[in-house]
């Protein structure tokens, strides 16, 4: 036999086809309109630094997020606003790419007596998420994502950066599953200003349980080193889940941090999601 074909069998043979390795938990979610995964309304733009979900779906999507600082002893306050169009589609049962647009972006300071306001197009991140390990309840899926320089909040400079990551999901019965997300990020200023790259590392782990097949609670542990400092933040979040049929979801997210650098007092957001 020629070797070629010999390798090719023993391959087909390792390695079971694409469809049967995403089948398992990701197929025993009790209603396919509620969202999975983590919260992914974080602390920085657009859905950067906020997990992934492990298991791929077709879905678009409309949202909103936010967050603020108050700082009274420094006379600082900042308001910051997204309205964000989302996207995501399985190109098989293993495979999923994904977008996420601020499409408006808001943010409002004040400097003890100087205020500005500024409204722009925000950032825009793009990636892909492969199932690696399907096995029974567990589910394990590397991922990666770009942040790509579309922003005009700062006018003479745009944001360029990349994440790298694995999510991981156990879901032992289908109303119930842990979940959870390692991740390094980097960015880097383009233009006249000087680049300032950061670099950062997540980890989340969470849990979310379906009360029924039209509602689901989510409770996360976020936490994220390196950006600002050696601990930027440890911030618990947590979610309510809705569906309204087969194909309506929505979700309401929010996330507290209390301990590390991080200056906002809180974000969340809202988010209506429309699964094909």
């Amino acid at each position: 036999m020629n070797m070629n074909r010999l390798l090719v069998a023993l391959l087909a043979l390792l390695l079971p086809p694409a469809a049967a390795r995403a089948e398992g938990a990701c197929e025993q979610w009790i209603a396919p309109a509620l969202a999975e995964g983590p919260i992914t309304f974080g602390y920085l733009s657009a859905d950067v630094a906020t997990g992934r979900r492990a298991c791929p779906r077709t879905e678009v999507g409309l949202g909103a997020q936010g967050g603020a600082i108050v700082e009274t002893a420094n006379f600082y306050g900042a308001v910051t606003g997204a309205g964000l169009i989302t996207g995501s589609y399985a190109v098989r049962p293993d495979l999923e790419v994904f977008a996420t647009l601020e499409a408006l972006r808001f943010q409002f300071v004040q400097n003890a007596t100087l205020t500005g306001t500024t409204l722009s197009l925000g950032q825009l991140t793009a990636g892909a998420t492969y199932v690696a390990l399907a096995r029974g309840p567990l589910v394990v899926s590397p991922s990666v994502r770009l942040e790509l320089p579309t922003s005009f909040a700062s006018p003479r400079t745009r944001t360029v950066g990349g994440e790298v990551g694995a999510a991981m999901l156990y879901r032992p019965v289908p109303r119930f599953e842990v979940h959870g997300y390692a991740g390094a990020d980097v960015s880097a200023g383009v233009g006249a200003a000087a680049a300032q790259p950061r670099a950062g590392f997540l980890l989340n782990v969470g849990t979310e349980y379906a009360l029924c097949s039209g509602f689901a609670a989510v409770l996360d542990a976020n936490a994220h080193f390196g950006h600002r400092a050696v601990l930027d933040y440890v911030a618990p979040a947590i979610g309510l889940r809705f569906r309204a049929g087969e194909h309506f979801g929505a979700e309401l997210g929010a996330s507290l941090p209390l301990l590390g650098a991080e200056r906002a007092l809180a974000v969340g957001g809202l988010k209506l999601t429309y699964r094909l």
